[in-house]
């Protein structure tokens, strides 16, 4: 089960798994025989596997599937059926490791309990032809024709649901954005997927994500290439020939995306390249299309930012809004849209949460016309916190969790009243430098760290050593919580520094510190001084005044501009959003510093304009800094 979770990661999780040299595991055999239960939930059927099935595109390009289905537990004959299909649609290879709860794109349980499963190798990846995408248009259209070949199968019903983690979640996305709206696609369940990876993966506030760079560059690259020879094992130069082409397709996409990173590229901005592989532009076509959709997100996910965004984003396009904007007060949720998000890192999404009932019971209410009771409800937006405690709600931002303001004050405060006007202010230094393990490596690592460390002394991800500040940063904390403090939504942080240098980069953490001295790393955000443009109708504005809950920054090589040097200058950054509840006795504290090693690279050309950098962080009357908190009442 951990294999299928790392190599589903876009993240270090992958890189590290492909230098230690693990690859798929190659085609997995009919799992063996289980007596029939009188149970609903219980399996009826065994599992018959035809592998390297041959799907053929219209340009003549072939695809390669594997496909599960339900057989009799006799006779070990496939099942007359008719039943439903699900597809996942993987570049990591379609033979590994293929355990619940779907994340490689195939979930046994509902192969035995009545549906076809398929899973597919896409186009430059594995057994399949063609050239790699990483969400390209080609790739979407694949996926149409995909599910068209889906309902056609032998045994099928005529109608086809989509299952998988990470990369297989986001190419869901797109293929229900490029079905039409009678396609036999009824239902998908995107578990971590993606609104805009650029903001959610690729940088933070402009500022390149290293970690997750790197994983991407070395996972993709190195399974992309080696999976051949296991999706085609009896065709040795076929799989050479596979190999070579899929290796070339590093050359536009990883080595490209490379280069960029170090020489400040066309891809260090946004712009076409990232504006194509957004699944923010599909979610009107998915709710005109007529899919449901069912996200599993969570709070340590690569995808934070993002998850929630997709769930606001379907329900505005369901309700006649625009798909970017925050929902609206009293607006009614539609259950065909609902997220569960809880206390998990990419690698385990639902992890503890039986997402294989949950599975079940969407997949039966929207391809086999069964009640469920898993559309009864007005808050489609299912929340776990760390701890266990759970609660929905229907709207993102959420009804009942207005805005607190809290401000930086003299002497590491932060309160609720503004600094008075001879606040002044508190220096932060560039470093670009941070301890190495943390709950922010473990994260952008798809929890890798954290399943490495796990039950040893020296697990750093579960809370923070040194607890800080580092060198260089500036902390400022609440007094001792009179009571549970909940957190639910987005976090903006506004900051009015000057700096001595052209260009600066801030980093910011909250933090829960526990009486003891114990520091849990909540959340946090950056922001590259040179990108802090915004597009205010792209802002999500907070309760209180001139507050942005969630800034939006353009981030194109066009909105960029320099800093001028001992000017108090505005910086409005965006932190990840939190869903958790901090105990009465802790104190919230905020800090700020400039790095965030391995997750943030300081940008190499812009060095120069970093180095030696002391930023002033003014709370004084006229120059007040800030962070607006979603408190859930």
């Amino acid at each position: 089960m951990r294999t299928t979770r790392l190599l589903g990661s876009l993240t270090l999780a992958g890189a590290m798994l492909v230098a230690a040299g693990v690859t798929s595991t190659g085609p997995t055999s009919a799992e063996p025989s289980a007596p029939v239960s009188r149970s609903p939930h219980g399996p009826r059927y065994d599992i018959v596997v035809t592998k390297d099935v041959p799907i053929t595109m219209p340009d003549g390009r072939v695809l390669r599937a594997n496909i599960h289905a339900p057989a009799d537990p006799e006779t070990g004959k496939p099942a007359s059926g008719p039943f439903p299909v699900i597809v996942g649609q993987t570049p990591y290879g379609k033979s590994g490791d293929q355990g619940s709860p779907g994340y490689s794109g195939l979930n046994p349980y509902l192969v035995k309990r009545g549906y076809i499963g398929v899973v597919v190798d896409v186009a430059g990846t594995g057994g399949s032809e063609g050239q790699s995408q990483l969400f390209g248009k080609s790739e979407a259209r694949d996926g149409r024709e995909v599910v068209e070949w889906a309902a056609d199968l032998p045994h099928s019903n005529g109608k086809v649901g989509l299952l998988g983690i990470s990369y297989l979640a986001i190419d869901q996305l797109f293929t229900a954005g490029a079905v039409g709206r009678h396609s036999p696609l009824k239902a998908i369940f995107p578990m971590a997927a993606s609104i805009d990876p650029y903001r959610d993966l690729f940088t933070s506030g402009g500022v390149v994500n290293l970690e997750s760079s790197l994983g991407l560059i070395a996972a993709y690259f190195g399974v992309r290439t080696t999976t051949p020879f296991s999706e085609r094992p009896k065709n040795p130069l076929d799989a050479l020939r596979l190999s070579l082409q899929h290796a070339l397709a590093g050359i536009p996409f990883e080595l490209k995306t490379g280069l960029d990173v170090l020489l400040q590229g066309d891809r260090v901005y946004d712009g076409s390249y990232w504006h194509e592989r957004a699944p923010e532009r599909v979610l009107r076509r998915i709710v005109r299309n007529n899919v449901a959709v069912y996200l599993v997100g969570g709070q340590w996910d690569v995808f934070q930012r993002g998850e929630p965004l997709l769930y606001s984003g379907l329900q505005n396009a369901a309700a006649g809004r625009p798909v970017t904007a925050p929902m609206a007060p009293g607006q009614k949720a539609d259950p065909r849209f609902q997220l569960l998000t809880g206390p998990w890192t990419h690698a385990n999404p639902g992890a503890g949460a039986r997402l294989n009932r949950l599975q079940l019971r969407w997949f039966d209410r929207w391809l086999k016309g069964r009640k469920t009771g898993i559309l009864d409800t007005r808050k489609p937006l299912h929340v776990i916190e760390p701890g266990g405690k759970t609660y929905d709600a229907a709207r993102y931002p959420l009804t009942g969790a207005p805005t607190k303001r809290l401000y930086l004050e003299p002497d590491g405060a932060l309160g609720g009243k503004p600094a008075p006007a001879d606040g002044g202010g508190d220096h932060v230094v560039f470093t670009g430098l941070s301890p190495l393990c943390t709950r922010s490596t473990d994260q952008w690592a798809a929890g890798a760290l954290g399943d490495l460390l796990a039950g040893t002394p020296f697990d750093c991800t579960k809370q923070r050593f040194p607890p800080g500040p580092e060198p260089g940063e500036v902390a400022y904390a609440t007094r001792p919580l009179k009571k549970a403090t909940t957190l639910a939504g987005p976090i903006g942080v506004t900051l009015r520094a000057r700096s001595t240098r052209p260009e600066t980069m801030f980093v910011v953490r909250l933090d829960d510190v526990a009486p003891d001295g114990t520091v849990t790393e909540l959340t946090g955000g950056a922001q590259l001084g040179s990108q802090r443009a915004l597009d205010r109708r792209r802002s999500w504005r907070s309760d209180k005044r001139a507050g942005y809950a969630l800034p939006y920054h353009p981030m194109t090589r066009a909105a960029q501009r320099p800093v001028t040097p001992g000017k108090v200058t505005r910086y409005d950054i965006e932190v990840r959003p939190a869903f958790l509840t901090v105990p009465a006795g802790h104190r919230l504290r905020m800090t700020i510093g400039t790095g965030d090693l391995p997750h943030l690279l300081p940008p190499p050309l812009r060095l120069p304009q970093l180095l030696l950098g002391v930023y002033d962080v003014r709370h004084e009357a006229g120059a007040q800094s800030w962070v607006d908190l979603p408190i859930r009442r």
